[in-house]
């Protein structure tokens, strides 16, 4: 059975509370055909807690079964604060019976939300700036926990160098460097392969979907 949900939640004042989007009405929860987790759209609603445990978030995604995926899924525009304390990110997913397949994450958009005292900015897409201080041939950028629900980086929309790319001994090249996706141990790093040690800094957008 498909979670295609069809909804929008718009304009509205969410106070120490949280959206959870769940199959658990599905009698037979794993994915075998169809949508998945999809078609959801949260904008423009203000979202506040006050004096709540860390682990908190404002909108969760709670798989019941296995296999299921983000498939079109829009946050935009929110306001997202928490009072009295830090929580640690605004959006999760709730693994008490499954996690979600992040490897089939596509169509997700999470852009243009504030967050105050809320640890994880994430975004998707996500732009990172890197500082390569000493020559290398591999560059390993991490996305700091800030793609949404804890994704992996799938795609990466470009890469810009800001400043000249130089070896060691400071010549500069003009090269550009190859992304293998889905790199460290929780496969949400991105590593630029160059043609040779170089050092610089650079302004990747990578991407958790396709």
């Amino acid at each position: 059975m498909e979670n295609f949900t069809s909804s929008v939640v718009t304009g509205n004042y969410v106070d120490n509370c949280f959206i959870e989007w769940t199959n658990e009405h599905d009698p037979t929860p794993d994915f075998t055909s169809g949508f998945s987790f999809s078609s959801l759209s949260v904008s423009d609603n203000v979202f506040l807690s006050g004096d709540v445990a860390p682990w908190f978030s404002y909108i969760v995604v709670k798989p019941h079964g296995s296999g299921h995926f983000l498939n079109g899924v829009s946050v935009g525009g929110n306001k997202f604060r928490s009072i009295n304390g830090n929580i640690d990110r605004a959006e999760r997913v709730d693994t008490s019976f499954s996690g979600l397949n992040f490897d089939r994450s596509k169509n997700v958009f999470f852009e243009g939300n504030t967050f105050h005292n809320v640890d994880a900015v994430v975004a998707n897409p996500l732009r990172v700036q890197h500082v390569q201080s000493s020559a290398a041939k591999t560059w390993t950028v991490d996305s700091g926990d800030a793609l949404p629900f804890g994704g992996r980086s799938r795609g990466v929309d470009s890469v810009i160098a800001l400043g000249a790319i130089t070896t060691s001994g400071g010549s500069s090249r003009y090269a550009m460097p190859y992304a293998d996706l889905g790199r460290g141990n929780n496969n949400d790093q991105v590593d630029l392969v160059w043609e040779e040690p170089v050092k610089g800094e650079v302004q990747l957008t990578m991407r958790m979907d396709r």
